[in-house]
């Protein structure tokens, strides 16, 4: 079983220094609910479609699958929802790697980093370019984002 245990943060971006390579993303939501996702995403010419479902707000079962380029377009184009544009950024800091997303098109200006753990009880230790942590904050989610953007807060 596929089981994702993630913490997300927003950025202080005045103390990131970004690497030079990045991913570029596209994703939309097809069906969602309180509790339950799925989502296909573009990740720069590959494309996925995953289904997550929520047991608290940093533990999720996820699965995800590749899908041909072609299914992939048609899917993101049936999302009646706002895509989710962002280029995600690595960086590795002690035994994780950060993932960074910055975000563009309607939800420009939002910066976020998301850890993912091994135990809800993990210690991280804090890079110094982490900011308030907003993984209870159900606004930055990324399927909220496609309904109420960050543009519009």
């Amino acid at each position: 079983m596929n089981i994702e245990i993630e913490r997300r943060f927003l950025v202080d971006e005045n103390n990131l220094l970004l690497p030079k390579t990045c991913k570029k993303i596209s994703q939309a939501y097809l069906i969602f609910d309180d509790n339950q996702v799925v989502r296909v995403r573009k990740t720069d010419s590959h494309y996925q479609i995953t289904y997550k479902y929520k047991k608290s707000n940093i533990h999720r079962l996820e699965f995800e699958y590749d899908i041909p380029a072609s299914d992939g377009e048609k899917l993101l184009s049936l999302s009646q929802y706002h895509i989710i544009e962002k280029d995600r950024y690595y960086i590795s800091a002690d035994i994780h790697t950060w993932e960074i997303d910055v975000f563009s098109g309607i939800n420009k200006g939002l910066v976020i980093a998301e850890i993912e753990l091994s135990d809800e009880t993990e210690v991280i230790n804090f890079p110094s370019w982490i900011d308030k942590e907003i993984s209870f904050d159900d606004r930055y989610l990324n399927f909220n984002l496609c309904q109420t953007p960050y543009s519009l807060w």
